[in-house]
């Protein structure tokens, strides 16, 4: 029989002087870390071979052909290193005081934030994620990139954060910011 550890969490949660402050390391997919390093190295040799082409090109050369592919080359390989910095280095912050909710995406020093007016939130709750690659409405959730299993509707429009929280873990959560905001 193997007695199974209890769970710690990733998410920390601290009381600050304006209110309440929880931060959430990106869950650590160590397969798509491995699948997306490999793949960078495969991408970057693409990369480097069709630079060196375009810039010495051969008679009868399919120049436009090359640029084409050179453009979503480089589009897919900025979203896969977009999607592997996260996956390596990623945090969500949010911050919450009696008047605003700021919620920040941290990668690799570049950060990206969102502030809703705590007035105006409501149904703050428990939103289990749907983490296929294919039936979920964003599908940038399967990569832990958007989503989130905390929702809040926010005038008509829902909200997420907390990326690949297990439910446990995103209840207390919700439930330490009831605590501390009872209008929530």
């Amino acid at each position: 029989m193997t007695k199974i550890e209890v769970g710690k969490g990733r998410s920390k949660v601290e009381q600050t002087n304006h209110g309440l402050r929880i931060t959430i390391p990106s869950k650590k997919n160590f397969f798509l870390i491995a699948f997306m390093g490999f793949w960078l190295m495969g991408w970057a040799i693409g990369e480097v071979s069709v630079l060196k082409e375009l810039l010495n090109p051969k008679d009868g050369a399919p120049e436009f052909f090359l640029i084409t592919w050179l453009g979503g080359w480089t589009v897919g390989g900025a979203f896969v290193i977009y999607a592997w910095l996260w996956n390596v280095m990623g945090k969500e912050i949010v911050d919450i005081t009696s008047s605003e909710l700021s919620h920040i995406k941290v990668v690799a020093g570049f950060s990206r934030s969102s502030e809703y007016a705590v007035s105006s939130i409501s149904k703050l709750r428990l939103q289990p994620q749907n983490t296929s690659i294919f039936g979920s409405r964003n599908g940038m959730e399967f990569w832990g990139i958007t989503g989130g299993t905390i929702a809040f509707d926010y005038g008509q429009s829902t909200h997420k954060f907390g990326a690949q929280l297990d439910e446990a873990e995103a209840g207390h959560v919700i439930e330490a910011i009831k605590n501390r905001f009872t209008n929530l």
